[in-house]
């Protein structure tokens, strides 16, 4: 109860809703549409890819949250635990390691939200709230966020609207990393709709 108390309560004030900047669509490609918008006191910007997918929301959902909160296969991680559990929330420990830059690491608060039917949210948010310590040669990243929006399309499939924020603390030039993290967001939405294909095809050998 405690550990879904402390959840909601860390995703009750979401930097997305406080944000008064508007997106600017920076790209369109491949069903692809990429925005990008200030995040206020930041050097960095909040990205956000939208696209159409014939996948059902509530596959998605599964897939997407399970991925996500479950190992290692995600883009620079090289290390991840689950801290705590729940049917729709979780707390994930990870490690990252990119070029050139010193080890990152974060602790992540995750949670599923099954807002009303034919909608599923998936929100995070760095968290110190049973943070492992900082391992030495490593540099905490403290400020992480985004969600996965999926809301079912009135002629069928699914709009997947995903957006992320992250800031790679430390010293590391804002030049080097906007790129990445534009690419970065869209790799995850390409990953996501992968995972979620993959646990299509099982569910209906399993039929």
């Amino acid at each position: 109860m405690l550990f879904a108390l402390t959840t909601a309560a860390l995703l009750s004030q979401f930097p997305i809703d406080a944000n008064p900047a508007a997106f600017e669509t920076l790209e369109t490609s491949k069903g692809f549409t990429v925005s990008g918008r200030a995040v206020p006191a930041s050097p960095y910007r909040e990205y956000r890819v939208e696209t159409r997918t014939p996948h059902a929301v509530n596959d998605l959902c599964v897939a997407i949250f399970e991925w996500a909160t479950g190992g290692v296969d995600l883009p620079g991680v090289v290390a991840s635990k689950v801290l705590a559990s729940g049917e729709n929330e979780r707390v994930i420990y990870a490690q990252l390691s990119f070029p050139i830059v010193s080890k990152r690491d974060y602790t992540l608060s995750v949670k599923r939200e099954w807002l009303a039917e034919g909608r599923c949210r998936i929100r995070f948010r760095s968290t110190t709230d049973g943070a492992p310590p900082t391992p030495s040669g490593f540099v905490r990243m403290e400020k992480l966020w985004g969600e996965w929006d999926l809301v079912t399309e009135p002629s069928g499939g699914t709009r997947l609207t995903h957006t992320l924020f992250s800031d790679p603390a430390g010293s590391v030039p804002s030049f080097l990393v906007h790129g990445d993290q534009k690419a970065s967001t869209r790799d995850s939405v390409t990953r996501g709709l992968e995972k979620t294909r993959v646990y299509v095809e099982k569910k209906s050998l399993q039929r």
